[in-house]
Order: C-alpha cells, then structure tokens, then sequence
C-alpha cells in the first residue's frame, strides 16, 4: 500500500479470519488445482506478514500494449480464503512501463518499493528502476472479511493507481483510476498514454494491508485478452521479494 510505503505506517496485528482453508505458515505463491473460477487451475498468494514479503504472479512473455491499449479491460477474479481484519485488502495489479523505450521492462520494482519502506519519503533508490517505471493499482479499502465464492474485479473502474515519480525517489502525487491516467494524467511522472506495458502482475504485501493472508485469482484479462490463467498457456512466472 501506498501510504504504507511513503509513511511507514505500523500495523496492528489482528487475529484472522477464515474461510475454512488451512493458511500456509511460510509466503507462498503457485498454481492450485482444487479450487478455479475457470478451467482446472488458479494461483493462490500466501502472505502471513505483509510487512515482511511481497507475493506475485506476473507475466512479462506476449505481453506487450500501451497504458492506451489497455482500453477499459484489466480484470480478475477473486477469492479470499483468509486475512485479519482490516487488513484484509484484495489484491493489486502492477504494470510495468518500459520509460526509458528500449523494448524491455527492466525495473527492480518490488525492491524500489521496499527501498522506499527502509529510506523513507524521497529516500528510495531510483537505481532500482533501471530507467523503467511502473503503475500499480489498488482497492482504496480493506475488505469486510473473506469470500464464499470468486467475485470478478474490475481494476479498471475500481482500483486507483499510483507511480514512482519523474526522479524515481518517492511515489508521485498522482492518485487515480486508470482511465485517468490514459488521458495523461501520469505525464509529469514520464507515463503517456502511448507508454509501452511489457509485464502484469497481480500481488499480494508489502505492507499491514495483507495480514494472514490467503487468496485464490484467476482468469487475469488486459486490452481483450486472458492473460494469466492456466499453467500451461499463460506464460507466467512467481516472484517473491522480502524486505530484508
């Protein structure tokens, strides 16, 4: 979470709540066969400490549209088995942009962020982003508590986004929904609406906001298109990055 980053708020650690799955104990993420919203597959994201570690799927392979191209798709589906309460924010959506225009998204971006956790307000290392940059977007609020079924997110209408800013040293002041930002709204931080996106990613920590945390996504789309969704065809991969 932003505020969590620029800010260094500390969380309260509250107990959990569940949807009746077991919570893995270590930070985790990797395709589940036993619960999908489409096909025999989805990603589960195991985060007990958000302070701790961040969690991804993301896929940088055939990936390969403008902040403009995304036209009025980027979705996911949704189930959250476990979180404590409110600390229980979905998860988020990270594109990255290929700013410095050389084909390629090269930015450290999970390790910007956490550098931007351990040096406070305008102390991140600009280094990390490798000339790139990135949006990511998120549900303003946490969650109510867990989901009996898989809900559809539309990240488009309902997530707002956030960058680094021109320098690379802190978040930029933008604050926004995507639509925004394909009118130009990320201009000053070096985002145009023609701005190349060449990886998606769909997380999890980072900050208090995801506390005993456990989600199943699915069916990820971008400009008209399933992006991650099954092993076999979605080209994907997992990251996972601590803060130490």
């Amino acid at each position: 979470m932003r505020l969590w980053l620029t800010a260094l708020v500390v969380g309260i650690l509250l107990a959990g709540t569940s949807a009746g799955a077991a919570f893995a104990q270590d930070a985790n993420a990797h395709w589940y066969n036993k619960d999908a919203q489409t096909g025999k597959f989805s990603v589960i994201l195991n985060v007990p400490d958000g302070t701790d570690a961040i969690l991804a799927v993301a896929r940088e392979k055939g990936v390969n549209t403008t902040v403009l191209g995304i036209l009025a798709d980027l979705t996911f589906e949704r189930k959250v088995l476990s979180c404590a309460p409110l600390q229980c924010f979905p998860p988020s959506i990270l594109l990255g942009i290929d700013k410095d225009m050389n084909g390629r998204y090269e930015a450290d971006d999970f390790a910007w962020q956490w550098s931007l956790a351990s040096g406070g307000p305008g102390g991140a290392d600009p280094a990390l982003l490798h000339g790139d940059t990135f949006l990511q977007c998120e549900n303003a609020t946490s969650l109510t508590g867990t989901d009996v079924a898989f809900v559809l997110v539309n990240v488009y209408a309902t997530y707002f986004c956030y960058s680094p800013n021109l320098a690379g040293t802190d978040y930029a002041l933008t604050y926004a929904t995507l639509s925004f930002y394909q009118a130009g709204a990320g201009i000053p931080a070096g985002i145009l609406p023609a701005s190349s996106v060449l990886a998606l990613k769909v997380l999890a920590g980072g900050s208090p906001s995801w506390m005993n945390f456990s989600a199943l996504v699915d069916n990820v789309t971008m400009g008209g298109s399933t992006r991650i969704d099954e092993p076999n065809n979605s080209r994907s991969h997992f990251e996972h990055v601590t803060s130490k």
